[in-house]
């Protein structure tokens, strides 16, 4: 890569973290070109000359969100530590990333019928659901899941307590400990109300 390339790389990423930021407060509908390029310090024919639009801006910074959360998930997974600490990193970063992504990007995402919800479909298919069963088949062997219970159904939990995570950003916010919550929401996750281990 090149001086002009490495310049171009990191105006983009300056562009798209700029715009996760304010997509995340506000809504992509409320955001304009012009709020972006001031929040990223460029022009907003740099900008246009980048992405073409907002929407293909919108699309980009999704897919850098996506694509995050992936190297962090693959990173997880092959780390060689005890499958509980794995499964409470990664209801810490699920939390952390509720609390940056917000009620208003993620009504955003789910509601999108075109491009975006193409990509979430290939994501979930391709990487999410490949990345779950292993994370899945590895708590089995060690015997921290019960061996009986299918993927189907263990997916459908993991998606039930994700779900209620993104949907309520402002509770995590406000939460101070991050890390006293995301072993409470672990216990609760495999043990229930009753604590009984």
């Amino acid at each position: 890569m090149n001086g002009f390339e490495r310049r171009k790389q990191s105006k983009m990423e300056q562009i798209q973290k700029a715009a996760f930021h304010l997509f995340s407060q506000y809504g992509v509908n409320k955001v304009n070109i012009q709020e972006i390029a001031a929040s990223a310090n460029v022009s907003q024919v740099t900008i246009y000359n980048y992405y073409g639009s907002k929407d293909a801006l919108a699309v980009e910074v999704i897919k850098a969100f996506l694509q995050e959360q992936l190297d962090f998930y693959t990173e997880l997974l092959d780390l060689n530590i005890p499958f509980q600490e794995k499964m409470e990193r990664l209801v810490v970063r699920k939390i952390a990333d509720s609390a940056a992504i917000g009620s208003v990007l993620l009504e955003y995402i789910m509601s999108n019928e075109g491009e975006i919800k193409h990509i979430m479909n290939e994501f979930t298919v391709h990487h999410s659901i490949p990345l779950l069963k292993r994370l899945i088949d590895s708590g089995k062997e060690k015997g921290h899941i019960r061996d009986d219970l299918s993927f189907e159904t263990i997916r459908f939990y993991f998606n039930m307590f994700a779900s209620e995570v993104y949907k309520h950003p402002q509770f995590i916010v406000e939460y101070e400990d991050r890390n006293k919550m995301a072993k409470e929401f672990l216990h609760l996750f495999f043990y229930g109300l009753t604590g009984k281990e």
